[in-house]
This record gives C-alpha cells, structure tokens and sequence, in this order.
C-alpha cells in the first residue's frame, strides 16, 4: 500500500483527480493503494497505476495500456508521448463515445435534517403555558389553511417555468433503419461548411472489412466532432473536406444506433495520428480486418497526386503507335488490366511492370505471392500476381506478371512487357510497334 506522503506518486494521483474534477462530467474515481479507477457513466473505466518504487506508471483504458517511464520530473512513454498529454485523449475519448459519459456529476445526496424535538415542560400546579402554546398552534394552523385554499391550482400535465431534460433527451436515441452506404452527417456544434466544395481534396474511404464502419471527424485534440460517414461492408465512398488536420474515430458493428456514436453494440475506437488533408493531394483511407473481432481492423491511410491522364496515341497502318513526352518528363500509355483502365508510365528500368493495390482489388486479383521488393526509396512490401488479360493501346498480352504494391501512387509498365515490343524514341515521343 502506498503511503499517503510518498511523492511523486501522491502528488500525481492529487493532480490526476483535481484535473478530472475540473472537465465537470460524472467521471468517479476511487483510489486503492498505488492504482486509481476513472470509471465512466457507461462502464469504461481507465486505470492508473504507480510503481511506488520505481515511479513509473502504467496507464491502461478500452483502447489499450502503455508504461510511462519517470525522468526529470516527466512522465513519458517509448513513443515521447507524455502521460497527462495521453490520459487527456483517453478521457475525451471515451467522453465523446457516449453522451452519458458527457453528462454533468449528480449532486450528493442531502439528508433531510430533522426538526429538534421541542419539550414542553409542565407543573401539576400550572398549565398555563400550555393552554398559550395550545392557542398559537390552532392559529398557525388556521392560518396555513386559508392560504391553501386561497392558491392557485396548477392542472395536470401543463410544462413549469424550469425546463430539465431527460435521460433519453440528453442521449442521442438510436434511429430506425439502416442509412445508406456514404451517408454524411454534419454536426452543427461542429460548425464545418458543407463537405462537397469542389475545390476541397477528395477523400476516399474504402471498407475491406466484414463489418460496416462509420468514421467521425472531429477537430484535432478536442472531442467536438465535425462529421460522420458511414462505409458499408466491402464498399467505398468518397467525399471533400477542407485542408487541415482531423483526428479520426471508428465505430464498427452490426446493430445500427446513429450518427453520432455509431452501432449499439459496436466499440468507438480512436486512431492514433491526425489525418493531415492538403490543398491538391487527395487521400485514400483503407480499411481492413486484422483479426476475428469486429473491432480489429488497421487503416491504412495514403496521400496521392492526381493521377496523369495518358493522352491517346497516334496509331500508324502497320500498328505501331506513336505517344508524346509529357510535361514532368514521361511517357504514358493507356491500357487496361483485365477489363480495367490503366494509365502506364513506361519505366525502362522496372524489372516487372507494377500495379497498385487498389487497381488489384478492382481487376480481383487475389492469388498473389507474397514479396518484397528493393525499390529506390527502400524495401518495401508486396506481392507477385498473374494477370490473365492485359491490353496497351490496340494489342492484348496474356499471362503477365505484375508486381503489386500497396503504396504506389503511379502503375509502371516495366521491361518484362516492353521487351515484347520494339521501341525507339527521340526527345519528344516514343514509337511502340510488335517486333
């Protein structure tokens, strides 16, 4: 058990409790020994626990736990992130999870104090005193009695001047029917301008995963969502938001409950990084299952640059096709990948031509091997996949190996295809013919 005068850990728990006594929501705390519980209105609770000799703590929510190392007077955990800087997200967190957790802390109950018992004190000899308190009483009560009958009757049912709420009107009730795939909700304590500005970057949001998801924006730091968006269960959607930082919360089940916070029987998770949206870069956000919960799944999220559109080739009598330089420098040749359309950029020096994941996942390629692959920027991950019907331009090749890379902003159409052709080229195009 921790003694009451042990510093620094007595004096974290003192600071703890006088910070969550100030956000003025009903967050109870109790304190046992070198741990203090902060349990919320819906039943989530965070816990902080001290290493009385150490002094490090261990902070643990809904969310998970991290091991906050004390030094020079700072708590700090192996990613940097400081310990009341962490238990602040967490409280907001799990604040803006359920409005019941928002709601203000109930006033403590007050006994009704009893009246002292009056003696009344008499002689055999003189009742005197009596007969007095007796006649003061019969007027008191008389008294009482005339105004009762003198005020005015409030009828049944007519609304007081003080208006309280009830519980189902502090809480967002759930709504009937199941909205449909990319509803947008905006929220007005919020106070963000329509989502669809056309000059705003587009956001794409694509849900691999086996249950649907709805995503809130909120204002980076705070728990004041801005808006929501739901992603049904392999689907996608797109919409626009202004640049800036958002953070980003996901609510994933099965049982609708509203916009607000999600499924009924869902868990409202916080992804760790806000998402940055800059002016021209528009930002693919993926979600995929990682596990046999509902609630496990990863995101990956991705900036890209619109994509350059491959103008149409000049086609000549014997096939060959001629196409212009552009203006960063590269060639580009439309295409398709079974059925698809493709833009390539001819890249002499890629092995194997490669195709993004997302151009993947539209052509349904899913038998693909596992690999890495040593790029300029580094290693990175991906797979090896069969295509069975690839086009360029007017001709068709069948059985083309591809790389495919879960980052890649641009398709390379590498040697493995090229050397299928004969090619010459002079500082302004490029002539593809068959050899």
């Amino acid at each position: 058990m921790e003694s009451p005068g042990n510093e620094p850990g007595c004096a974290l728990f003192t600071r703890i409790q006088q910070s969550v006594s100030e956000r003025g929501v009903d967050i109870r705390q109790s304190r046992n020994g070198n741990a203090l519980h902060l349990d919320f209105a819906d039943g989530q609770r965070i816990l902080v626990n001290v290493d009385a000799q150490t002094n490090n703590v261990w902070l643990a929510a809904r969310s998970g736990g991290a091991e906050f190392i004390h030094r020079d007077g700072v708590w700090r955990a192996h990613d940097q992130s400081e310990l009341f800087t962490r238990l602040t997200e967490l409280m907001d967190q799990a604040i803006a999870s359920n409005p019941l957790n928002a709601r203000a802390p109930a006033l403590p109950n007050r006994q009704p104090v009893s009246p002292a018992p009056v003696f009344l004190y008499e002689t055999r000899k003189n009742h005197s005193l009596r007969n007095v308190l007796i006649i003061l009483l019969a007027v008191v009560s008389g008294f009482w009695a005339a105004q009762r009958l003198n005020r005015p009757q409030v009828a049944a049912g007519t609304a007081s001047s003080k208006q309280t709420l009830s519980l189902n009107e502090l809480n967002y009730p759930c709504e009937n029917g199941f909205p449909a795939n990319g509803s947008v909700t905006l929220f007005p304590e919020g106070g963000l301008r329509a989502a669809d500005n056309p000059s705003d970057p587009e956001i794409t949001m694509r849900n691999d995963h086996a249950h649907p998801v709805l995503l809130i924006f909120s204002a980076p730091n705070t728990a004041i969502p801005l808006l929501s968006v739901l992603v049904h269960a392999r689907q996608s959607t797109t919409l626009r938001l202004p640049p800036g930082l958002y953070d980003m919360m996901f609510s994933v089940g099965t049982t609708w409950c509203n916009p607000h916070s999600g499924f009924s029987e869902g868990h409202l998770l916080k992804f760790d990084k806000p998402l940055a949206v800059q002016t021209d870069k528009p930002v693919q956000l993926a979600m995929q299952s990682s596990g046999a919960g509902m609630e496990d799944f990863q995101l990956f999220v991705k900036t890209t640059s619109p994509e350059v559109i491959a103008p149409a080739p000049t086609f000549n009598g014997d096939g060959s096709m001629q196409v212009l330089r552009q203006a960063n420098g590269h060639f580009y040749l439309p295409g398709t990948i079974d059925t698809i359309p493709v833009s390539f950029m001819v890249d002499t020096g890629a092995s194997v031509t490669s195709i993004s994941s997302e151009l993947a996942r539209q052509a349904g390629i899913r038998n693909c091997k596992e690999v890495q692959f040593q790029t300029a920027n580094g290693t990175a991950n991906g797979c090896i996949a069969l295509v069975p019907r690839m086009t360029l331009g007017n001709f068709t090749m069948e059985n083309i190996t591809v790389a495919v890379m879960n980052n890649l902003e641009t398709n390379l159409l590498g040697a493995n295809v090229l050397r299928n052709f004969q090619i010459s080229q002079n500082d302004s195009s490029m002539l593809i013919g068959r050899r």
